[in-house]
């Protein structure tokens, strides 16, 4: 099912430190957003638990995203609960420092308090990564638990290289009645991109 795009209520929707980091950083070129038929069709094929509702993005977007998915609509027109997925392409290589220290970034960027982040663990592969972080964000006047992760897999092979971009927004005051679909959600994204890994790696 879809929907028409949600109203922003100032979710940094495609704001990610990382796809700042891939056009500055000297080691990466040729780095854009993916979208419509680009997507990688294991993203395309992510369903949503229920009560969630897919977003339709037209194709002349000026926010890079692959997928929205909104849950709960409010009173106010806003949702309980924003995913979104972005995808990014480059040639090159991040080093691991820098991912490290930018990947909470974002949730910096909206002065969140109690931020975390781990490394998740994926197949042995070169320059490739796997980094949740997790914050409590004041946007507006509510209170928004915000979770973003990073996936990166650097390729020198042109345009192969992928940064898989998953943020969940949600209202703290919904965070423990959804915290099952938060699971399903960051699960989905995450396996999906460890298979892609150990395909890639068996294939190479």
């Amino acid at each position: 099912m879809t929907t028409s795009p949600p109203p922003s209520q100032g979710h940094p929707l495609a704001a990610s430190s990382l796809a700042d980091l891939l056009i500055e950083d000297e080691y990466v070129e040729d780095a854009g957003a993916i979208a419509g038929v680009y997507v990688p069709e294991w993203l395309q094929r992510l369903g949503v638990p229920q009560g969630w509702m897919l977003v339709e993005i037209a194709d002349n977007s000026r926010v890079p995203l692959a997928r929205i998915a909104v849950c709960g609509p409010r009173d106010d027109d806003g949702w309980e609960a924003t995913e979104t997925i972005s995808v990014f392409g480059y040639t090159g290589r991040l080093m691991f420092g820098d991912v490290f220290s930018n990947a909470s970034g974002t949730l910096r960027a909206l002065d969140a308090t109690d931020i975390t982040t781990k490394v998740l663990p994926i197949p042995p592969t070169q320059h490739a990564a796997a980094l949740r972080s997790s914050g409590i964000a004041v946007i507006g006047d509510r209170r928004v638990w915000v979770q973003q992760s990073n996936y990166l897999a650097g390729s020198y092979q042109r345009h192969a290289g992928r940064l898989y971009v998953h943020s969940i927004f949600v209202d703290s005051q919904c965070l423990t009645r959804l915290a099952e679909d938060i699971a399903r959600m960051s699960d989905a994204v995450y396996l999906g991109f460890v298979t892609t890994l150990g395909n890639e790696h068996r294939a190479g």
